[in-house]
């Protein structure tokens, strides 16, 4: 094995990253080496660094990522170094009772390798996910996200014709519309940043609506006849705009709370909403094997558009900087750049 050490950038404390050279993984007999080419910046990183969310440290954070196999072990027989491939940083158990019964994006044991602020990274064959020559690497690191984005739009069960409200224009929001659109549905988008419901629009959201400005709302019934929409999903972490996407909703409407709120906040929600208009409030977190299949297909046939989400493009060693654009809520998507194309 190499003795060569890799550029890894570790979350020490909150608001804090260092620059640490480290020996390069070992590689196990189940594994694959990745050289990172990638990386995006996740809303889940980013409670971490500010601290509203704890998870042991120092740790190597970062799991939205594509990169280039450069090692494989000796029981590795579907991969070889030279592919190109994106990979799913939770290594789940494949043994309770989550993972038995197809939820093991809910997995009770799962394991968290280090993350991909660093040059290479080490996973079991099952976490890697082959890459065509022609997607950029750049595409690939949103399958994780727009993975979990899949599972959020699948329990809505979206009929075409419907209507649904997507809260939040950013990243997340913005692939929701997208992922709604292919349902067949109408999708408003509501967001308070007007660059943000622009590029909404460009990329199909039939209806945008300033919420600072308009009442939401009335601004959805006003789209919608009257009716209110079918579906909604909040994709912002915030209490109040739960209950105000379940006042938009139609009878049997159907509501995702798909980001997590930090800190909690509980629901002031009227419970006699849900009884007489009979709404289904759900939520997802996470994804399954099943659902990074289905995002990179969307990549790959360009029937999600990724790439026009990236705002920002940063080195490794502005990852500080990286973080503080998004919780600015600054420009859109922010990559880091490891490697690069050129992997």
């Amino acid at each position: 094995m190499s003795t060569a050490t890799i550029r890894s950038m570790w979350l020490v404390e909150p608001g804090k990253f260092e620059r640490r050279e480290i020996p390069r993984p070992a590689v196990g007999p189940d594994d694959v080496l990745i050289q990172i080419a990638y990386v995006g910046i996740c809303p889940w990183d980013v409670r971490v660094y500010a601290g509203k969310k704890s998870v042991p440290l120092p740790r190597v954070m970062g799991h939205e990522a594509a990169g280039r196999i450069v090692e494989v072990g000796s029981e590795v027989k579907h991969f070889e170094p030279g592919q190109r491939v994106m990979a799913d940083f939770i290594v789940k158990c494949g043994a309770c009772a989550s993972c038995r019964t197809g939820r093991s994006n809910r997995c009770q044991h799962p394991r968290f390798p280090n993350g991909a602020y660093e040059e290479y990274a080490v996973l079991p064959q099952r976490n890697i996910f082959p890459i065509r020559a022609e997607t950029s690497y750049r595409a690939a690191a949103f399958t994780e996200p727009l993975a979990c984005v899949v599972r959020g739009q699948k329990m809505l069960h979206l009929a075409p014709g419907e209507t649904e409200l997507v809260i939040g224009a950013g990243p997340i929001g913005a692939m929701h519309m997208q992922v709604a659109r292919r349902y067949g549905a109408r999708v408003i988008v509501a967001d308070l940043i007007d660059e943000r419901l622009a590029l909404a629009r460009e990329l199909g959201a039939d209806v945008v609506v300033n919420s600072r400005q308009t009442n939401l709302r009335e601004a959805v019934m006003a789209a919608t006849s009257g009716a209110g929409a079918d579906a909604a999903v909040v994709a912002v972490g915030a209490s109040p705009l739960v209950v105000e996407a379940a006042e938009c909703l139609a009878p049997g409407g159907r509501l995702n709370i798909f980001a997590g709120i930090y800190p909690v906040a509980p629901l002031n929600i009227d419970p006699n909403l849900i009884h007489y208009k009979e709404l289904v409030l759900t939520g997802s977190a996470d994804s399954t094997p099943e659902d990074m299949h289905e995002a990179l297909r969307y990549i790959e046939s360009s029937q999600v558009a990724v790439e026009p989400l990236i705002s920002h493009l940063l080195p490794l060693e502005r990852l500080d900087d990286g973080f503080q654009l998004v919780l600015n809520r600054e420009g859109m998507k922010v990559m880091v750049e490891v490697g690069g194309e050129a992997v």
